[in-house]
């Protein structure tokens, strides 16, 4: 989408209509009902619950499509990434989704990062594609533990994001190297600005680090963060979905916008069937926690 269309997209907001949720919401879901049902992330059914619940008319992008179709088709979950890209994609797709397993493992960080990897690799062998879902589910947890009435830390999120990031591509140590940089001129910087500094396309790359630096520059407001990552044009509903995870997480349910959220459709698996699954979510963080805490 280019700048003017989103610009177009975001001056509608204010307006009362049935928004309807895109292919992002759709896999997280997914993602979610698997960890509740295992109490852990398990490849395999995560797999199972894509094939059964994707709802592949929500805007997918034509690798998805064939992963979810090779899946419905009977192909085993550990083939068919390199099926669809014979080098691994490194596209956003394991990142958008991601946000359940930062919310599950925000007390244990390297169980996070190997639950990241486990659920990435089903469509994304790539490691540009896999750390880019580390990054965004390592904001996510760094997000939930804030003080929801206060600002970010930055400094504290840059510290934790520096420390799960490293071992892994030099693409994200330099990403993060620049919203240090950006943060360090103490203003939000045009949207121009960000997209070429951090990018907004479809690469984990070139769209989870926008989307960290929104949510750390805009948060604790959803409503100015997202339309802060809508007006970097791109690939906008990952961006905003990926940058409203982590500052939904930081904000909690009373942080979101009530005119939003009832604005969200609500058909079999609209906003009260994700209200529920969020609480039952809720429960499988603490039976995990417990259990990994002895």
């Amino acid at each position: 989408m280019d700048p003017d269309r989103a610009m177009f997209h975001m001056s509608i907001l204010a307006k009362k209509v049935t928004r309807k949720y895109t292919d992002d919401t759709d896999m997280t879901l997914a993602l979610a009902e698997s960890i509740i049902q295992c109490g852990k992330v398990d490849p395999e059914d995560i797999a199972k619950q894509f094939s059964l619940h994707c709802d592949l008319s929500r805007g997918y992008a034509i690798g998805t499509i064939k992963a979810v179709q090779a899946l419905r088709a009977g192909l085993k979950w550990g083939e068919v990434a390199r099926v669809v890209f014979e080098n691994g994609s490194f596209g956003n797709g394991a990142a958008m989704r991601v946000s359940p397993v930062g919310l599950v493992y925000h007390h244990d960080l390297d169980g996070l990062k190997e639950s990241v990897i486990k659920q990435a690799s089903i469509t994304h062998v790539h490691p540009l594609g896999q750390w880019g879902a580390v990054m965004q589910a390592c904001s996510v947890a760094l997000a939930v533990i804030q003080d929801p009435k206060e600002r970010f830390k930055k400094e504290r999120t840059i510290i934790g994001l520096r420390e799960i990031l490293w071992g892994g591509p030099i693409e994200y140590i330099r990403a993060l190297n620049k919203i240090e940089e950006m943060l360090s001129q103490g203003r939000r910087l045009q949207a121009c600005e960000v997209a070429r500094s951090l990018g907004n396309g479809v690469e984990a790359h070139l769209s989870v680090p926008s989307a960290c630096y929104i949510a750390i520059t805009y948060g604790p407001d959803f409503c100015d963060a997202i339309r802060a990552a809508i007006s970097l044009g791109g690939d906008t509903d990952t961006i905003a979905g990926m940058a409203g995870a982590i500052v939904g997480a930081h904000v909690g349910e009373k942080g979101l916008p009530v005119e939003w959220v009832e604005q969200l459709e609500d058909g079999p698996r609209g906003r009260s069937f994700a209200e529920n699954l969020a609480d039952r979510l809720f429960e499988s963080w603490r039976e995990i926690h417990q259990t990994s805490s002895g």
